[in-house]
């Protein structure tokens, strides 16, 4: 082997793997090899990019293979960085490669298995490529697609992923699977000033005194100049009546120049829009000084601040302070969908400082914003992936909507919650860092009473704003009198009607998809269900198919029953698509859209509803809880919740906290301006507590009530909570792995165990499920030592043959 006095790397590949693999240095490499640089290894029959992670000369017992190149000048990954990995491992129990595959962009992780194309756009004749580079770029125009072996042949070279890497930085080829989800952004024509017209409107008003319709153009640009710092160019067109003649004339004369800027797809026409800074509130100032306060200590603050109350302002505050200070800023988002609707506000204060990254963007655009975290001071926007850049000089990480659900990452592993791993990230950079939501978290009101957070309450709408009043239908009492149609109170359409009367509009809340959730027959009780999973399939009238939600299996609906032939099959329950359909029959000619899953699976389609819904194009929109999530409509004068009893009755102990907060959240979209809003809750428990807290806006009194509640049933906040799931085709060999795995922890760590248990649902896509849950005291030592007892008998138990197929999962902190 071509060593140079056994210089060794250890090599971390995105596999899920519980250790780094070693390889030695050819002597030619020595001098240029370095912490966080990419090398092609061999890996069995295999070559995969890894990340050197360290460097020795400790020779290894075992034969070790060579580095076959090196595929970087520079790091790709900060030693702090590498620092948060090893911890989410660590705390989620993972293995590091798992979050490293999470972690690196598409264009990062290059193996033999993947596959490249060539990219439609690229004119060959305008770049300088190499002639390697241009045979396989040619090869690949002709072959539409090819992996690292055939590159290979066609070079009749081992070595080409220095080769492939060149060609994705010269966008000449990308990966396959990621051009397949490639985003295109949205792009509109904007106009402004060449200087130095821009302060000398009348030089240029001189240029143009001959042409009546420049000359107008030239005052319109001035005057939408002063409100914004884009102007677009409809907005141009819009006010000086002029056409593209005019446009271009202008640019000729080197008077205004064109360019393209990317804007929201959310459906928020931002053309002429003044979004420059309103001045704080007395409210906002205290508060704003107050987070500065605890800053000065580095102190987590979580930021409480009712809907309407301004939050987003003071993001802007601190984000443009730190980034005076040369620092660079990270915002949280929990839903892509809101990052549009957050960035119009930011974009006339940042301008070109701003970057969005998040999981529609394509590859291309995420290595080019993962190299901008290495090296520029800038803000970055994003879902929770955007944890993962790699940071230079981080100053203040922000999580809005912090008690979302959202944040917390399913599968594959690593299981994190973006909120507790952004803490971990301020902690370890030396940032600030700011919780801000309108109905915090359990987890972190709770640790605001232990003094690990800093409150900062914000219980004032801004401006004229007036916070919704909230009343509660009782169903019981309007069925027994005869006022209810089709899941609808009189009350609730008589609002809907008088809404509609004074040009208002209303969101309806219903948190189930589809038309309706039971097929049934009413002779012999048969139900439709899938035959994957263990639930009932869900009709859906618009296609006129049976589908199951968990699965995605799907069939036509039955005329008659299967088992008896019955023909009297009835449709129980309801949902978004069903109120959609009953609003237009009892109230017609009403202008309805419905939002959830089945409506916008399309970044368009999800557009094009919230821009009819912004234009006023629509009278009334249904949806689940995707419209509780922040968006912010200045015409919404009525909520109403459909049935608030189905969130309350789901067999979770965070059941409670979601529907208050949900509840609170949708209520919070009325009357988000001077008018005041309403709200009406209909449900059938009446008396249930969070039905009471949601009426009197109490969050106090619901977090007294459902934290004793927590501590007495040994819940978090007041402990960790670890489930471990397993998962096999057969129910024995499941229920089998799930009580040996008890056996073997429950000597050693008693009551702390709870289970095995079946889950709500014990049958998913064929797979029976079993759930052991560890509930675990908040003390650092124990918490670690449980945890290694964990991933120990996890380990020991797949080395019996008999459970070694069955799937083990392990979730810190389930959601």
């Amino acid at each position: 082997m071509d060593t140079n006095k056994g210089t060794y790397v250890e090599v971390l590949l995105p596999l899920a793997i519980p250790q780094t693999y070693t390889y030695g240095v050819p002597i030619e490499m020595v001098q240029r090899i370095g912490f966080g640089l990419r090398v092609e290894v061999p890996l069995r029959n295999k070559l995969l990019s890894g990340l050197i992670v360290s460097i020795h000369q400790e020779k290894p017992i075992s034969k070790t293979r060579n580095i076959i190149s090196l595929l970087d000048d520079q790091p790709i990954i900060q030693s702090i960085q590498f620092e948060f990995w090893q911890w989410i491992a660590s705390y989620y129990l993972c293995h590091i490669g798992e979050v490293m595959s999470v972690a690196l962009p598409g264009g990062l992780k290059l193996s033999s298995e993947s596959m490249f194309v060539f990219n439609p756009d690229t004119e060959l004749s305008t770049l300088d490529l190499s002639d390697d580079e241009h045979l396989i770029a040619e090869a690949l125009s002709i072959q539409h697609e090819m992996n690292i072996g055939l590159i290979q042949d066609i070079l009749n070279k081992k070595t080409v992923l220095p080769l492939i890497k060149r060609l994705m930085q010269k966008r000449v080829i990308s990966i396959k699977e990621e051009l397949r989800a490639k985003y295109k952004v949205l792009t509109k024509d904007y106009v402004a000033f060449v200087a130095p017209y821009g302060e000398k409107v009348a030089d240029a008003l001189e240029l143009t005194s001959r042409s009546e319709k420049q000359s107008r153009a030239v005052l319109g640009l001035g005057s939408l100049s002063r409100k914004t710092k884009h102007v677009a160019k409809k907005a141009l067109y819009e006010m000086s009546k002029i056409d593209g003649s005019v446009i271009k004339a202008l640019v000729k004369k080197g008077i205004i120049t064109v360019y393209e800027q990317e804007v929201s797809r959310i459906g928020i026409d931002d053309e002429g829009v003044d979004y420059s800074l309103t001045p704080l509130s007395i409210a906002q100032q205290l508060v704003h000084q107050q987070i500065r306060e605890y800053h000065a200590d580095k102190r987590v603050v979580l930021l409480h601040g009712i809907t309407g109350s301004g939050k987003t302002r003071i993001y802007v505050e601190l984000i443009l302070e730190a980034l005076a200070e040369g620092g660079q800023v990270l915002l949280l988002l929990p839903e892509i969908a809101l990052t549009s609707q957050i960035v119009e506000r930011l974009n006339t204060q940042i301008g070109d400082m701003l970057h969005v990254y998040h999981s529609k963007i394509n590859d291309q655009e995420k290595v080019e914003i993962w190299n901008a975290a290495m090296f520029a001071n800038k803000l970055f926007v994003g879902a929770r992936s955007a944890l993962f850049l790699p940071f230079s000089d981080l100053k203040l990480v922000i999580v809005d909507e912090e008690h979302d659900p959202s944040f917390k990452q399913d599968n594959p592993a690593p299981r994190y919650h973006g909120r507790d791993a952004a803490i971990k990230l301020a902690q370890l950079y030396g940032a600030n860092s700011v919780l801000g939501t309108a109905t915090p978290s359990l987890e972190s009101m709770h640790n605001t009473i232990i003094k690990k957070y800093e409150y900062v309450p914000l219980m004032e709408r801004y401006g004229e704003a007036i916070p919704p009043v909230i009343e509660i239908i009782d169903l019981k009492d309007s069925y027994k009198k005869g006022l209810v149609k089709e899941h609808f109170s009189q009350q609730l359409l008589d609002e809907i009607q008088e809404t509609i009367k004074r040009g208002g509009q209303i969101l309806l809340f219903q948190n189930r998809r589809g038309f309706a959730p039971v097929l049934k027959c009413q002779f012999c009780g048969w139900t439709a269900e899938c035959p994957n999973c263990d639930v009932t399939l869900t009709f859906h009238q618009r296609i006129q198919d049976l589908k199951c939600h968990y699965c995605g299996y799907r069939q036509r609906k039955s005329d008659d029953c299967p088992d008896c032939g019955n023909q009297d099959l009835q449709l129980l329950g309801s949902g978004t698509e069903q109120i959609e359909e009953v609003v237009e029959k009892l109230i017609p000619g009403i202008r309805v859209a419905r939002f959830d899953y089945d409506t916008t699976r399309s970044k368009k389609s999800q557009d094009k509803i919230l821009a009819a819904f912004h234009n006023q194009e629509l009278d009334l929109l249904v949806g689940t809880q995707m419209i509780t999530k922040g968006f912010d409509f200045e015409n919404i004068e009525l909520v109403g919740v459909i049935n608030a009893d189905s969130l309350l009755s789901y067999p979770d102990f965070r059941s409670g906290e979601r529907s208050f907060q949900l509840l609170m959240q949708v209520a919070g979209r009325a009357g988000r301006r001077s008018k005041q809003g309403k709200v009406l809750i209909q449900a059938f428990s009446t008396e249930h507590p969070i039905i009471k807290e949601v009426l009197l806006g109490d969050f106090n009194h619901f977090f007294a009530r459902e934290e004793k509640e927590r501590n007495e049933f040994v819940y978090p906040p007041h402990y960790s909570l670890v489930a471990i799931w397993f998962r096999h085709r057969d129910l024995t060999k499941t229920k089998n792995a799930a009580v040996q795995y008890a056996n073997l922890i429950k000597s050693k760590i008693g009551r702390r165990l709870q289970g095995p248990v079946d889950p709500p649902v014990i049958r998913v896509r064929n797979q029976y499920q079993q759930i052991i849950y560890i509930r675990i005291e908040k003390d650092a030592k124990t918490l670690n030592k449980i945890k290694g007892l964990i991933l120990a008998t996890k380990n020991k138990l797949q080395q019996n043959k008999e459970v070694k197929q069955v799937r083990i999962t392990i979730d810190v902190d389930p959601y």
